[in-house]
């Protein structure tokens, strides 16, 4: 076998690792282990191994290019191929085989019933739960082939179960003590809509938040805080926004200013909208309507209407208590 056979196999075969960015501990274990391999399998003297730095060089080098290429992406499509999910220890999947493919920039709601599965479909999007069954991919690449943390960084995510760092306005917005953005911090504040509330504390952006640490630490209501944690994932600036029922501790008007703002808040990103409130879904390009397991219908708002199916049946339900509710306000 010759150094430049050897060095060909050995660069082909490190391609999935290579696109999972690993840490310099684990460049290390992989060329020890393979170097034992070969001189195990095929006897070769230690005198004829001089070509393993260049295969080390190789390896390096295209860690790098992995990393690089994965935070300089412009556009990014996720695939999901016959993802099935179930949790440990349930003999009953939340989702069974989901093929989806969400473009660049596009934006999507995904609606149904509560226990549907709209919340774990988005993890495992993110990257937060691993498939049962399937695959899920970056621009044609399993996720599991990259880092994690670097995958992690590509959204900005709101979910219904949040919490309250124990810091200023401020850090809560930047999630970060040091080198904080303050332009930034007092830009994303007011697109979410809480601007006038933030800056009539007596210290603003350094008023601390969280009572169980702080005893003249302000509290902001559920609406409030719902604000916050859209700073927050703004001011992240990911590709892809993901919102978790963003607006169920809001009023009415509240909420509506907020879809008003939402081609703004989303613009030149991808997003993923999650709500029970099928009014609220008008601005997406594409809705995804999840019951028994499976995405069972989707398109716009007005095609899922004229199909006269699952989502336009709950539509007009929730229509109808709307409008018997307001006539019983107004009465």
């Amino acid at each position: 076998m010759t150094e430049e056979v050897i060095i060909d196999i050995f660069s082909q075969s490190l391609i999935m690792i290579i696109k999972a960015s690993a840490p310099m501990l684990l460049v290390s274990l992989v060329v020890g282990l393979v170097v034992s391999i070969l001189q195990t399998i095929t006897s070769i003297q230690e005198q004829t191994l001089t070509f393993v730095p260049k295969l080390l060089a190789i390896f390096l080098v295209l860690i790098l290019a992995g990393n690089w290429v994965l935070t300089n992406l412009k556009e990014y499509t996720i695939e999901l191929k016959n993802v099935s999910f179930r949790y440990p220890g349930k003999n009953k999947n939340v989702l069974s085989n989901i093929n989806l493919t969400i473009k660049p920039n596009e934006k999507i709601a995904i609606v149904g019933l509560n226990g549907a599965g709209k919340t774990t479909l988005v993890k495992l999007i993110c990257g937060y739960y691993d498939p049962t069954e399937g695959e899920i991919l970056l621009n044609g690449v399993n996720i599991k082939a990259y880092n994690r943390e670097h995958y992690y960084k590509m959204f900005s995510a709101v979910f219904q179960h949040f919490s309250l760092l124990a810091g200023s306005v401020a850090v809560n917005v930047a999630q970060s003590i040091d080198h904080i953005n303050y332009d930034l911090v007092y830009s994303c504040v007011e697109k979410a809509g809480l601007k006038e509330k933030i800056e009539s504390l007596p210290e603003k952006y350094e008023s601390n938040l969280n009572r169980e640490v702080f005893e003249d630490a302000t509290n902001l209501s559920g609406g409030e805080t719902q604000r916050l944690m859209l700073a927050r994932a703004l001011y992240k600036d990911a590709p892809i926004i993901v919102l978790d029922e963003p607006t169920s501790a809001l009023d009415p008007i509240a909420e509506a200013d907020i879809y008003n703002k939402y081609n703004e808040l989303a613009k030149n990103k991808s997003s993923l909208f999650i709500s029970h409130r099928l009014a609220s879904t008008r601005f997406c390009d594409r809705i995804l309507f999840i019951a028994d397991e499976k995405i069972v219908e989707q398109g716009t708002h007005d095609e899922l209407l004229a199909m006269g199916g699952k989502y336009a049946h709950l539509f007009n339900v929730q229509s109808k208590y709307y409008r018997e509710g307001g006539l019983k306000d107004e009465e």
